[in-house]
């Protein structure tokens, strides 16, 4: 007979996923190792181990986790807030985490912890204002943050709050170059209120940016390929890959515009991968840097385009030696986040499972029990057996 005792709870069925399921510590680690072959320690101006801070600041910019797979658009914004003579400290990683991962998992409880204590961490800079980066910290503030946890400052999105600082500045805004591009932007509509407002928000400031045309908000189904987190595109082929890229190119092409303009971090991590002479992709924040003179190399790019590991981890050497990485270290890296699984991509160990555009790793996937699955070492490059049972 099964007492009260040991019977399991109707709201928690034996077969629930927890948290030991999912790859957390992997999609964490994930954007670490991104981050650190992209930059070196000393052009970090954000601070990812939370101590408490020395004094106030006006405004905080929280990044947020998975923009740091991409952190020349971390250095982009922190040189614009610098310009644009604002006084603020920023924050990033997993201290600050928002917890959307966990609330994608049904972890409403853990995400809620998470948050929590991010916010107390956040709160800890005293700021006025509290800038979100990222769309999901935004989508969190909006559905938990606010009106379940309570918070000391207001949060805005940083779209908005640029749109607000350039207005302040009006004339006294330090303008370096026309940015001569005509735009479409791409953003993710009918998935949150949130996102809803952005296109509107990133076209008013496009607007303000000399030289920009902005002519359209981007609706094609070549767009469908972006799901926001790069899993479609990581299993294309180079056929349907070039399909893509074409799709792009003639939409551009038939609305009179050079550039696809990207609202969010993992849109421009993804779709860049699809540039090309007659297809520009930037990020808005990238646009604006170039206007004001402080635009910074994005890396990402740059090592997607090499495809070789060796010529990543030659382009790429001030940035791991700086973290204290060694070459074999760096070289497995290299190959696990930046060789492409199309378009001729060099031959490997593990004949391409670790070839898949990393983004098998920039999500929290859900473990199959009982399978064994192939896991790749990052630092030897050794395809290993894990049974998971």
């Amino acid at each position: 007979m099964t007492t009260e005792s040991s019977a399991t709870p109707e709201a928690v069925p034996p077969t629930a996923p927890t948290i030991g399921d999912y790859s957390y510590p992997d999609f964490y680690r994930a954007m670490l190792e991104r981050e650190r072959m992209q930059v070196a320690k000393d052009e970090v101006r954000w601070t990812e181990k939370h101590r408490e801070p020395e004094r106030a600041v006006d405004v905080l910019l929280n990044f947020g986790c998975n923009v740091r797979q991409t952190p020349h658009l971390m250095r982009d914004a922190v040189a614009i807030l610098e310009t644009l003579k604002v006084d603020f400290a920023a924050v990033a990683g997993q201290q600050f985490c928002c917890g959307k991962p966990y609330s994608n998992a049904k972890f409403s409880d853990a995400a809620r912890s998470v948050v929590e204590a991010s916010v107390k961490r956040m709160a800890s800079y005293r700021p006025t204002r509290a800038i979100q980066w990222c769309s999901a910290c935004e989508m969190q503030f909006h559905d938990i943050v606010i009106p379940e946890v309570g918070i000391e400052f207001q949060s805005d999105g940083f779209a908005a709050y640029l749109v607000e600082r350039l207005d302040e500045m009006g004339s006294d805004v330090p303008w370096k170059r026309d940015v001569r591009i005509k735009a479409v932007v791409h953003g993710h509509l009918g998935e949150h209120v949130v996102r809803d407002a952005h296109p509107p928000i990133v076209m008013e400031l496009l607007r303000r940016i000399p030289g920009v045309e902005v002519v359209r908000y981007a609706d094609t189904p070549a767009l469908q390929i972006c799901d926001n987190a790069g899993i479609k595109i990581r299993n294309i082929g180079s056929s349907e890959y070039r399909a893509v890229q074409g799709d792009l190119e003639s939409y551009l092409s038939e609305h009179g515009a050079d550039t696809l303009v990207t609202m969010y971090h993992s849109c421009t991590r993804e779709l860049s991968k699809f540039a090309s002479d007659s297809l520009r992709i930037n990020h808005y924040v990238a646009v604006l840097a170039r206007a004001l003179g402080v635009e910074q190399p994005d890396r990402f790019s740059e090592y997607w385009r090499l495809g070789d590991p060796a010529k990543v981890v030659a382009a790429s050497r001030r940035n791991w030696e700086s973290w204290g990485w060694t070459e074999p270290e760096a070289y497995a890296l290299a190959h696990k986040y930046f060789v492409p699984s199309y378009v001729e991509a060099p031959e490997c160990p593990c004949n391409g499972a670790c070839s898949r555009t990393g983004a098998a790793w920039l999500s929290a996937n859900k473990i199959e029990r009982g399978t064994a699955l192939p896991v790749i070492d990052p630092f030897t490059q050794k395809v290993a057996q894990r049974d998971l049972v």
